[in-house]
């Protein structure tokens, strides 16, 4: 027989003349199953689920036990050692290792859940074997009061786990049992679960708006909190934002290879989809600086841009190209010309920011917007017009010629075979080659733990007070989309969800706070009408 087959012990469920069950061998091959008849039947008030063997209290339980086990050792001495046989009294923690340990691939995520749910229930149920037939809704229940009190609480308010977090196990180890159900390993019965597990409470998630996303977009290498690893967790963060949502874990992945024509093709680990990312000016900007035959544009050690300001500094920015790499002059002009211009810009802003007029209004002091918003930089605007200090049209010019060049040089850039299997963004370098899916896996858990880590720091010196994550990007962009009159299909096909539920899930948990916060704002609108 070939690899994949099982073999069981069953208690048919069609009965005989003699109104009694036929205990039969079950040997099931790619999902397709055949039986050998025993030649005996019993009631089936004697059949042991436990063990799929004959209970004690049948009279001839012992000759029928022994005609099983013969049988078995018959077909396990004619077949190959690949063959499983399922004889019931299967241990849980077993099955979970084995799934643990299997290979796979890009499901990092359900690997991760079953090694939680692993270690969770070795510590419940202690160092005893835990068989199928132990887990009944006695055991639910008291799974469920472990969690409560040994999952350490995110909200230390209240001092409490998650109820979604206690859900979410629940839920996952009810899903494994059904698909053991499935095998023929678990034949207990599990109507009992909607009853003990809680309902899933709806997660309120906070986009950013408008105004957070600009002022995270318009943040340059210059300004002075940021440094290497904090531009490099903006610009992750930035691309999938303008990249339609993409997710972190799919972003992390991007090759330079998955660049084809003026689009980024890339099938995404959750759902297998494959999505198609035009390259626009918005998310170029955020892979440029990762291209290895344009010279280094801003020196963080000196904290200024290169600007080809003499042809020894032009000389100095090409010697760390690869000789196999040519380099992009065009591109190299058109940046110069434009990061002039946004240079100076840029010093204009910082003189301004200090303007009495920028701060005051009808004579009196209020608190306005700081150097990073778009408050601020409207002010910056109106005022560079009004002195005519300024050229915005030039700017926009230079600014559109440079992002032209970009989307071509990228595009060639991207079929270079020496390149073509490197990592876009910086983070997973040197696990191109990683074959071993649970360290490619770890290490993309690091690097999602050391990028929101990078977030919050960014949101809090731009003034951002909501709680910025890698997700975060994939609900702000369904939510301004959707504030626009973006059509929920449209925003289903853009996330890549599978289902259009789920679309309706990311906007139904976005409109909670939109409705809350309007309805706020209208009571008091109202109350400030009645004074």
């Amino acid at each position: 027989m070939k690899k994949g087959i099982t073999i069981k012990v069953v208690l048919y469920s069609r009965k005989d003349k003699n109104n009694l069950h036929p205990v039969k061998i079950r040997i099931t091959e790619n999902r397709i199953s055949s039986f050998i008849n025993l030649g005996f039947s019993v009631e089936k008030k004697f059949w042991l689920k436990s063990t799929n063997r004959i209970s004690t209290s049948h009279p001839n339980h012992k000759e029928y036990n022994y005609l099983i086990d013969k049988k078995l050792e018959g077909l396990k001495e004619t077949q190959t050692s690949n063959i499983k046989v399922i004889a019931g009294k299967m241990n849980v923690f077993d099955d979970l290792e084995s799934k643990i340990n299997n290979d796979y691939q890009n499901q990092y995520y359900t690997k991760k859940k079953h090694r939680t749910l692993y270690y969770h229930l070795k510590k419940y149920w202690g160092n005893l074997d835990l068989y199928y037939y132990n887990i009944d809704k006695e055991f639910y229940i008291g799974f469920r009061n472990y969690l409560q009190l040994n999952i350490k609480p995110k909200d230390t308010l209240t001092n409490l786990p998650s109820n979604n977090t206690i859900v979410g196990y629940l839920k996952f180890l009810t899903t494994f049992l059904n698909e053991k159900k499935q095998e023929g390993v678990f034949v207990g019965d599990l109507d009992f679960v909607k009853k003990v597990v809680p309902n899933k409470i709806p997660t309120k998630i906070e986009p950013l708006s408008k105004e957070d996303i600009w002022a995270l977009d318009n943040l340059l290498p210059s300004h002075e909190f940021l440094r290497p690893i904090l531009f490099d967790a903006l610009n992750t963060f930035m691309f999938n934002f303008w990249a339609n949502g993409l997710r972190i874990g799919d972003c992390l992945r991007l090759k330079w290879g998955n660049i084809k024509g003026d689009a980024i093709v890339v099938r995404m680990g959750k759902t297998k989809r494959i999505l198609t990312i035009p390259l626009t000016e918005k998310n170029v900007w955020r892979i440029f600086w990762y291209m290895r035959n344009l010279p280094t544009y801003y020196d963080w050690e000196s904290r200024k841009w290169y600007k080809g300001d003499s042809p020894e500094e032009w000389y100095n920015s090409k010697k760390n190209i690869p000789t196999e790499l040519e380099f992009d002059d065009y591109v190299d002009i058109n940046f110069v010309e434009y990061i002039n211009l946004l240079v100076e810009y840029e010093n204009y802003k910082d003189e301004l920011f200090n303007d009495v007029d920028y701060h005051c209004k009808d004579f009196n002091f209020h608190i306005r917007g700081d150097r990073y918003s778009l408050e601020f930089n409207n002010y910056v605007k109106s005022k560079s017009e009004e002195v005519n200090n300024f050229s915005a049209e030039l700017f926009k010019e230079k600014k559109d010629i440079l992002f032209k060049s970009l989307i071509h040089s990228i595009r060639s850039y991207s079929q270079n075979k020496r390149v073509k299997d490197e990592f876009i963004f910086p983070f997973m370098r040197g696990f191109e080659k990683e074959q071993n899916a649970t360290k490619f896996n770890n290490k993309i858990s690091s690097c999602v733990a050391l990028i929101n880590k990078c977030l919050k720091e960014i949101s809090s010196e731009v003034g951002i007070t909501k709680n910025i994550t890698n997700h975060i990007a994939r609900h702000s962009i369904t939510s301004i989309s959707k504030s626009l009159g973006a059509d929920v299909y449209d925003l289903k096909d853009m996330l890549g969800h599978t289902n259009v539920k789920q679309t309706e899930a990311y906007i139904n948990s976005i409109n909670t706070i939109q409705i809350s916060q309007k309805n706020t704002e209208r009571v008091s609108s109202l109350l400030d009408d009645l004074i």
